[in-house]
């Protein structure tokens, strides 16, 4: 794209903004802390998950939390976590519970919002 003159084009991203929404909307203090400390919210879901220490999160343990991560609050099953990561059900209903123990603000709202 080319801005007409005197114009110029603008792009924004909000980092993280639908879990960031989500904190918010569900007020999880799990979620609220990491944001408030500046945490990389992925990596921190990924070592919770696979219970790891934070430091030792490969990048391909984050790409897999951000997908559980985004999954879930878009509603996402265990059957269609499974197929993303290509993980059997069983697994990915592991990390969704997992991840509801370490964020319950998080399922409470959306039970609230049904």
């Amino acid at each position: 794209f080319i801005a007409p003159e005197d114009y110029v084009i603008v792009s924004a991203d909000y980092s993280q903004i639908e879990l960031r929404i989500m904190a918010h909307l569900s007020r999880d203090k799990g979620l609220l802390t990491a944001f408030a400390e500046g945490k990389d919210i992925h990596r921190a879901t990924a070592a919770e998950v696979f219970g790891l220490p934070l430091e030792t999160v490969t990048s391909e343990q984050r790409r897999s939390a951000k997908a559980i991560n985004f999954g879930l609050i878009y509603g996402m099953s265990a059957f269609g976590l499974a197929r993303q990561l290509n993980i059997p059900r069983k697994e990915a209903q592991k990390y969704m519970d997992l991840y509801f123990e370490r964020y319950p603000g998080v399922p409470e709202y959306m039970e609230r919002t049904r």
